[in-house]
């Protein structure tokens, strides 16, 4: 932003302060019209390109430096050593505008050795002039031009410098906010998390403990692996913010109990995964969870991703307690037994 800013100071040097020399043929000779030509399609040409990519490339830079040193040669060449070229002469600070467009954005020492070039390109016919009163006035408007140019690209530097310090500390300041709020949405995960395990594992544990639940029996066993399947899922939920198949990723918790009770199970997953909701994901897996954690045998799952939802079925051996249906109106549930197998599909579909 800056640097086009620059190139409108140029140009309004240019045709602004400067635009009598377009005007009035007269003015100048064929070479210094000529340069100012060139330099006029030099600065239109910089503002296009800084508006469109923001940036002028490096190709550009170089070899726009190499036009302004040559119309700085241009120029006092065709002048006679004497003083011809006076100190109030467009070319000395037009110059030096166009070379801070094409530099700023580099080392301020860039910017200074090219008016220590360019100054001297242009005053060598003064000073073989050898005129002291001419050579003192050059110097003068030389300082002056110079030296205020510079200063402009000290300051904008200088902004520039503030402003890249005010959006590091900007971005900082968001990445702590952005931080705060993960870790409050963490803690709230961790009390929802156990809040479902209070009402379910906890009393489970309390029964096994005071021996009111007999661990021999084939109920208990089934509980104790659906909790185990839902403990295991709830922990992979807290660490499946960086999964791509968040669906797919709890569901690997629940076949791994699965498979150490001694089932085979056969994962399938189609489709391009979606966003589904993290209460949606509990209430879609706790059925498929039911039915898989107590197969021991061969069972077969499939996870299909449609447009808007997801589709997540089982086909196992028929389970020995008839399977929890879901608390929540967004997930249905749809079952069918046949030869001693069950197959269970839990869908959802984004509202």
């Amino acid at each position: 932003m800056t640097t086009v800013v620059l190139a409108t100071v140029a140009l309004t040097v240019q045709f602004g302060l400067n635009g009598d020399v377009a005007l009035d043929p007269t003015s100048g000779s064929r070479a210094e019209l000529a340069v100012y030509g060139v330099l006029a399609l030099l600065g239109v040409t910089c503002a296009i390109i800084l508006v469109r990519r923001g940036a002028i490339p490096w190709w550009g830079r170089w070899t726009g430096l190499a036009v302004l040193l040559g119309c700085s040669v241009v120029v006092s060449g065709v002048l006679p050593p004497h003083s011809a070229l006076p100190p109030e002469h467009w070319s000395i600070g037009l110059i030096g505008w166009y070379g801070l467009v094409l530099l700023y954005d580099l080392a301020i020492g860039w910017f200074a050795g090219f008016l220590i070039v360019h100054v001297t390109l242009i005053g060598w016919s003064v000073v073989a002039g050898g005129a002291a009163a001419d050579l003192a006035d050059m110097a003068v408007t030389f300082v002056s031009v110079a030296g205020f140019q510079l200063g402009v690209a000290l300051s904008a530097r200088l902004v520039r410098t503030i402003a890249e310090d005010a959006s590091r500390t900007s971005w900082a300041e968001e990445r702590l906010r952005v931080g705060e709020e993960a870790a409050a949405a963490a803690a709230r995960n961790h009390e929802r998390r156990y809040a479902d395990l209070r009402h379910t594992t906890v009393p489970l544990l309390a029964g096994l403990a005071d021996g009111t639940l007999d661990p021999r029996a084939e109920s208990v066993r089934r509980r104790c692996a659906v909790e185990a399947a839902r403990m295991r899922r709830l922990l992979n939920a807290g660490r499946s913010d960086g999964a791509t198949d968040r669906v797919v990723h709890e569901l690997g918790a629940i076949i791994d109990v699965a498979e150490r009770h001694g089932a085979s199970v056969h994962l399938s997953v189609r489709g391009t995964p979606g966003e589904v909701p993290e209460p949606v994901r509990r209430e879609l897996l706790a059925p498929i969870a039911e039915a898989l954690v107590t197969a021991r045998s061969e069972a077969r799952v499939t996870v299909l991703h449609v447009p808007g939802g997801v589709r997540v079925s089982v086909r196992c051996a028929v389970p020995d307690l008839p399977v929890t249906p879901p608390g929540r109106g967004e997930v249905s549930v749809v079952e069918s037994v046949a030869d001693g197998q069950i197959w269970l599909e839990a869908s959802w579909r984004s509202p």
